[in-house]
């Protein structure tokens, strides 16, 4: 899941107003496949081509590739034709970028970032938290809705709004019910919640900022364009450099506040006055590739052996929580959790709706830097049997089926396994005991047929 995504489900006239925002084109530059930004990027330079052109930039190698790139641009309606449609005898067809996506990019490589630069007073810049303070608020503040979504119900409570603010806070309990992460009866983790522990924090934050926007389109539909160009322009700010809260409007406020509460920005006060600084969390929200965004929120932490043995460098209750969902326990240390892998833990992980894939996933981008030369990362054994242990959960396959015994002679009960066999119902029979097993979609037509052969 990153921007570009899910700006594939919005409509045209959405995009088009989107499109007059430098930081929504820079976000959906930076989330393109690589072949789809190279393609922008050589159209930035030589702006309107032939479309015959299109296709020859692609080798044939190449070719699944290059249409899954012009399927992206088209999806996100950034090719468009230039003049009429080419007849017989007139000038070749001609493919452009959208004009103002162009017009923007344009501006991005003269120089313009969309902010004016301003000197911090003094007693701002003293009052701002350094990098160490910014690091550890963004993580106490993301991780506490995380470890909230494991465990939702009383007396856990989510992330609360900064008293700094001065502003309503964000309903996070309502937001995770309403994204599935959580559920109502019983209160706990949902199957989508599980899942969305094991994803990269780019991911994770995307998730959210999508139902987060769609809740923001629901109060004021007209209004959906300025809530996504601030939360990207979020992603494009300094880290580290605070802004005060009273150059920006009501609604980008508001987002502020709400940002704040889940640690993309740090609020501080100085004369009476609120500011806030972005945090390195923010830089998910310019719409990044995943795995910089993921290497800029933390350093990995994870050694896995080929004994199944789980080392786990870390202080954090959140990391060590997540790690139990498919290691099991077996001893804890103030900065160190070792534990095993098992068919037993990995199996309960499953059973939850988590995959294989990615168990084996977040253990790779959580590896720790020592082992991070190591090809590959996770030991094939250990990968190799984690997806074994998923194929063994799935070879018995769950089916409604009916149950028919009693027949009153081995012929008519033989005329009806002829019968369930002809329709394809047929699952199991016991000619000694007279008994069959039919797939319970064709017990009506079972049920008239033994009726008439009685």
């Amino acid at each position: 899941m990153n921007f570009a995504t899910y700006a594939e489900s919005l409509p045209g006239t959405v995009l088009d107003q989107l499109y007059q925002s430098l930081y929504v084109c820079q976000a959906i530059l930076h989330s393109l496949p690589p072949v789809a930004k190279q393609y922008v990027v050589r159209m930035l330079h030589v702006g309107a081509i032939p479309a015959e052109w299109l296709d020859q930039w692609a080798s044939s190698q190449g070719q699944s590739k290059h249409l899954a790139a012009v399927d992206k641009l088209k999806q996100l309606q950034l090719l468009k034709h230039s003049g009429h449609q080419r007849t017989s005898g007139s000038a070749p067809a001609m493919l452009a970028l959208h004009p103002d996506f162009f017009q923007q990019l344009k501006a991005v490589q003269a120089g313009a970032n969309g902010q004016v630069a301003q000197e911090q007073p003094q007693m701002v810049r003293q009052a701002a938290p350094g990098p160490e303070k910014l690091e550890r608020y963004a993580l106490m503040r993301w991780e506490g809705l995380l470890l909230y979504l494991i465990s939702p119900a009383p007396p856990n409570k989510p992330p609360q709004a900064p008293a700094e603010i001065g502003l309503p806070g964000l309903d996070v309990d309502h937001l995770l019910l309403q994204a599935g992460l959580i559920s109502t009866e019983p209160r706990a983790i949902a199957e989508q919640g599980f899942q969305f522990l094991l994803l990269d924090t780019y991911s994770q934050l995307w998730l959210l900022l999508q139902q987060y926007i769609a809740n923001a389109q629901k109060k004021a539909g007209s209004e959906l364009v300025h809530v996504i160009s601030f939360l990207l322009q979020m992603g494009f700010r300094e880290v580290g450099v605070p802004f005060p809260l009273a150059s920006l409007n009501p609604l980008q406020a508001n987002i502020a506040a709400h940002l704040s509460q889940l640690g993309l920005l740090a609020p501080f006060r100085v004369g009476g006055k609120a500011w806030v600084s972005p945090s390195r969390l923010a830089l998910a929200l310019s719409g990044g590739p995943s795995s910089e965004v993921q290497q800029e929120v933390s350093e990995g932490y994870v050694i896995v052996e080929t004994n199944y043995r789980v080392y786990a460098y870390t202080t954090s209750e959140l990391q060590v929580a997540i790690l139990k969902l498919f290691v099991r326990a077996e001893c804890r240390l103030p900065n160190l959790f070792v534990g095993t892998l098992t068919r037993e833990s990995v199996t309960q992980a499953l059973d939850f709706g988590v995959q294989a894939d990615q168990i084996i996933s977040f253990m790779q981008q959580h590896a720790h830097p020592h082992v991070l030369h190591k090809v590959p990362v996770v030991p094939e054994v250990v990968s190799d049997q984690v997806r074994l242990w998923q194929a063994d959960t799935q070879r018995v396959r769950h089916q409604k089926a009916v149950l028919y015994d009693s027949f009153p002679t081995l012929q008519k009960y033989g005329l009806a396994v002829s019968f369930a066999r002809q329709h394809g119902w047929l699952l199991w029979q016991n000619d000694e005991q007279g008994r069959l097993v039919s797939q319970a979609s064709g017990h009506d037509q079972m049920r008239t047929y033994i009726k008439l052969i009685k």
